[in-house]
């Protein structure tokens, strides 16, 4: 690996970073036709996280248990909560939806961070981005084909997903310089774990043996795909590696077929290469 260039470096670490997540969605998905509901398998991810993140917590306890209780405390759990309906969504989507709908649908996400850049933080957006935007939304309508094709609800949980998703990488980059990295990480899985097990506690299933191996999976799929993602930020800007992540939607497909023998429409596509269009516009636009 050091022989390879900063950017050949930054690009594996993003794809093992995309790899690691589609497998994370095909866990929940194996999960899912197990018996168990959205909630519970978010309960399960942030657990994971919060484990990953147990030395680091008993190390800080000890030594700087200040920064666990910083000024904008109340913000970070308003991010936790917001963050919590986000893989909610996501999660409750991969419960009924193909992976690669999903992922489809999910490219929108970079679209809305833009929007909320410009409506929250005041970034400009001129018009040949607005017209990328347009493009992109356009890309959505012809993955989910309203009126064409029967409403599917869960449709909405991806939607919502990606807001809220949106929502936290801006709330994110605005508390960046202020709060540590590690203190919002704690932060988010905290919230997500009291949350989700409030909220599954009524249906709750008791996993067996058999259901570990996928459960630990998803946990470790979860948390090594952050990893990954923040090791191949240190190489590369976010403008070269972003089409890195297009690669979800083949890995994506290529996972639901192997495994559950899913089929993607031609409709899926072409949509979500619409999509990709308009967010490589918009990505060499800022650039």
């Amino acid at each position: 690996m050091t022989e390879l260039s900063p950017i050949a470096q930054g690009i594996f670490w993003m794809f093992a970073q995309t790899v690691s997540m589609c497998g994370m969605m095909a866990c929940v998905r194996q999960l899912s036709f197990e018996g168990f509901e959205g909630p519970q398998l978010v309960f399960f991810r942030a657990a994971a996280g919060l484990i990953f993140l147990a030395p680091w917590l008993i190390q800080t306890v000890c030594r700087e248990p200040e920064i666990l209780v910083p000024g904008e405390w109340r913000y970070l759990l308003l991010r936790g909560g917001i963050g919590l309906l986000g893989v909610l969504g996501w999660f409750i989507a991969l419960t009924g939806l193909t992976i690669s709908d999903v992922v489809a649908i999910q490219f929108t996400h970079p679209l809305f961070v833009v929007i909320g850049a410009a409506i929250v933080l005041g970034e400009r957006v001129d018009a040949r981005r607005w017209t990328a935007l347009a493009i992109g939304f356009g890309g959505a309508l012809i993955v989910i084909r309203p009126g064409v094709i029967p409403f599917e609800p869960l449709v909405l949980c991806v939607l919502i997903s990606a807001v809220s998703n949106a929502t936290v990488q801006l709330m994110t980059k605005y508390f960046s310089l202020r709060v540590r990295g590690s203190v919002m990480i704690f932060y988010m899985n905290a919230v997500m774990a009291c949350g989700a097990l409030f909220i599954s506690w009524s249906s709750w299933v008791w996993p067996d043996w058999s259901h570990m191996i996928w459960i630990l999976a998803m946990g470790a799929l979860g948390t090594v795909a952050h990893i990954f993602l923040a090791r191949g930020m240190t190489f590369a800007d976010a403008s070269i590696l972003g089409p890195v992540d297009f690669l979800r939607l083949p890995i994506a497909a290529a996972l639901g077929w192997v495994l559950f023998g899913e089929v993607s429409d031609i409709w899926v596509w072409l949509g979500a290469t619409v999509i990709l269009l308009a967010i490589i516009m918009i990505s060499r636009r800022q650039a």
